[in-house]
């Protein structure tokens, strides 16, 4: 039974005659006489009683027309919803979010699905890479930023690069390090260190270009920049992060970037990972550019510093 059918039974339940019923519905009156038999036919008992006058509704009718109308409601509201998320402003959405990501991004696309896509319902799951990727992996998350150096092999993820910028080592101003014009990059190994939890392949960066390990080094672990940011300050901790996570405790000056000889080159690859195969929500899409056009200016704002001279 097609919608069209339930279309001519309300448009004779309108007139209750056949005449005027098939103007509306847009039939000859044999045709639609033809329509409605069918209807009776299929469902095995009689919507109309027939007289000279025209038609009146059987108690089977009247539960047909009451379940019609439900039913091509909804379908409209269907048709509604489906444009919605056609246009990314509707649906359920879930996105994950590395620290890094989260401290540059997560705040922004809040604002920009509250203001743009205030009907999309919105879950946000925050922790490291490999717990985001479990997260991707058990279909709780659609979609997460973050650290994807060691995600690029994966057949079975979808891995766009975002635009990258340098990370640095900060410390607060008054720490013996910050008076040094130069730093030379073993004299970190002999400070307590902190930062987030890194991939292996950041790790394996680090080693080679401290010429020792940093594991050994790093007395403190967060998955919260601020908290990097405070232990910094208060503690006189040296701690590792991306400039662009750090730069306004730089701005105002309660931290300061090391200035390391020869300078640090390691860039974030930071990216976006979802399922391969898997037809992504235009308001995930949406998320997508605007963290594009976020990162573009982290990368252009922070390039990886020059070759310290003397």
């Amino acid at each position: 039974m097609d919608t069209r059918k339930l279309r001519h039974v309300l448009g004779l339940v309108e007139h209750l005659t056949f005449t005027k019923a098939s103007i509306e519905v847009n039939l000859s009156q044999p045709a639609l006489s033809r329509s409605i038999q069918s209807i009776e036919a299929e469902l095995g008992v009689q919507l109309f009683d027939r007289g000279p006058n025209g038609v009146e509704l059987t108690p089977y009718g009247e539960v047909f027309t009451e379940r019609a109308r439900k039913v091509l409601a909804e379908l409209n509201e269907l048709r509604r919803d489906i444009e919605l998320v056609r246009r990314g402003e509707y649906g359920e959405i879930a996105l994950g979010f590395a620290p890094t990501a989260a401290a540059l991004l997560k705040t922004q696309l809040l604002e920009h699905f509250a203001l743009n896509c205030p009907q999309v319902r919105l879950t946000v799951k925050g922790g490291t890479y490999e717990e985001l990727l479990w997260l991707l992996l058990e279909e709780k998350i659609d979609i997460f930023f973050g650290d994807v150096a060691l995600l690029s092999y994966r057949q079975d993820l979808q891995v766009d690069l975002l635009p990258n910028w340098r990370s640095g080592f900060f410390c607060a101003a008054h720490h013996p390090l910050a008076q040094k014009k130069q730093v030379h990059p073993s004299e970190l190994l002999g400070c307590p260190l902190g930062s987030i939890k890194l991939s292996a392949w950041a790790m394996a960066e680090l080693d080679t270009y401290l010429g020792g390990s940093i594991e050994t080094a790093i007395h403190f672990q967060t998955d919260v920049l601020a908290d990097l940011e405070a232990l910094a300050f208060t503690r006189n901790t040296v701690v590792f992060g991306s400039y662009p996570a750090f730069s306004s405790a730089v701005d105002s000056g309660r931290l300061q970037e090391i200035a390391l000889n020869p300078p640090l080159q390691l860039r974030a690859r930071f990216g976006s990972v979802s399922l391969a195969g898997r037809t992504l929500a235009p308001s995930i899409k949406g998320a997508k550019a605007l963290a594009q056009e976020i990162f573009a200016r982290c990368a252009e704002q922070f390039p990886v510093a020059p070759l310290i001279e003397g």
